[in-house]
């Protein structure tokens, strides 16, 4: 548990940066549509950007009714990253062909 705090603590960053803060060509819409957040994913994102104590409150508040871990959230959470980072990727190389 002590080794995801750090990969927590990164989600959390990652999420609570404004997305206009990077600058994405405008093309980057077409290549990267906004995603379809399912309800859970929307508001672990919501609480992740609030800071890492608010998200760990959270899923221990939530947990059953959610049948979310903290393990989940921080998952979840990745997963949102590698995606922004994915698309980021593809618009880069979109705009320089």
């Amino acid at each position: 548990m002590k080794l995801r705090i750090p990969a927590i603590a990164a989600a959390c960053a990652v999420l609570a940066s404004p997305v206009a803060s990077v600058a994405a060509p405008a093309e980057s819409s077409a290549v990267c549509p906004a995603p379809r957040l399912t309800l859970v994913e929307r508001r672990v994102s919501e609480e992740a950007a609030r800071g890492l104590p608010t998200l760990i409150s959270f899923v221990n508040r939530t947990q059953s009714i959610y049948q979310l871990r903290l393990n989940d959230a921080v998952d979840l959470l990745d997963a949102e990253r590698e995606r922004r980072n994915q698309c980021m990727t593809a618009s880069a190389a979109a705009v320089s062909d």
